[in-house]
């Protein structure tokens, strides 16, 4: 008996909980679920979520008591057609720059550095930390924008991207904060099933 409880403990302890932190993004809310690399989603609340599983990349919009389920390469084809594949004007990452005060601030309860930062367009202040977790989610939050941007040619999603990559090989490459854009609200980690990170079919659907 002994034995077989240590090996329980043992397995349970194997088990890796996923990172779910909730941002606040404008007026909006986003819960990112961060599994690994492969297993992304984004819930907008009632607006509905996206989902990143393996090489599929799938929007579900909640309309009308029913819900749209739309793969985003698709959806990025057709507005590319409709904008004449222009691309919006994107400030190159050699432009963006990060410049460390000497100015700390908690956020979501964890103490970051300030940075003042500045895309070429604008310069504002970045809340960075280099909390495991907060990293964490900010990786799955850049892979997240990384996909759907790109197929989407989103300018918020790809401006986010180029101010991060000016500071994802620095120690403090958790975001806390970025003035003007998305602000952590909370972190914690939970065993995700994985039916949640397991898209429904493309279409539209209505409740039975």
């Amino acid at each position: 008996m002994r034995f077989i409880i240590i090996a329980f403990l043992s397995f349970t302890c194997t088990v890796q909980a996923d990172i779910v932190a909730h941002y606040k993004i404008g007026k909006e809310t986003l819960t990112l679920s961060y599994r690994d690399d492969q297993h992304i989603r984004v819930d907008r609340g009632q607006l509905g979520y996206s989902i990143i599983n393996g090489d599929q990349a799938i929007i579900v919009l909640n309309q009308g008591g029913g819900r749209i389920v739309m793969n985003v390469d698709d959806i990025g084809r057709m507005i590319n057609d409709l904008q004449g594949s222009q691309a919006p004007a994107i400030p190159h990452p050699s432009t963006v720059s990060l410049i460390l005060t000497n100015k700390f601030s908690d956020v979501a309860g964890i103490k970051g550095r300030v940075y003042t930062a500045s895309d070429a367009r604008s310069t504002f202040l970045a809340v960075l930390t280099d909390n495991p977790s907060v990293k964490e989610a900010s990786k799955g939050l850049r892979l997240f924008f990384r996909r759907f941007a790109g197929a989407m040619k989103n300018e918020r999603g790809e401006r986010l991207l180029s101010l991060e990559k000016s500071f994802q090989d620095l120690a403090d490459s958790g975001v806390l904060q970025i003035e003007g854009g998305l602000k952590l609200l909370s972190i914690n980690k939970r065993a995700q099933p994985d039916a949640f990170y397991t898209p429904p079919p493309l279409g539209i659907q209505f409740p039975n």
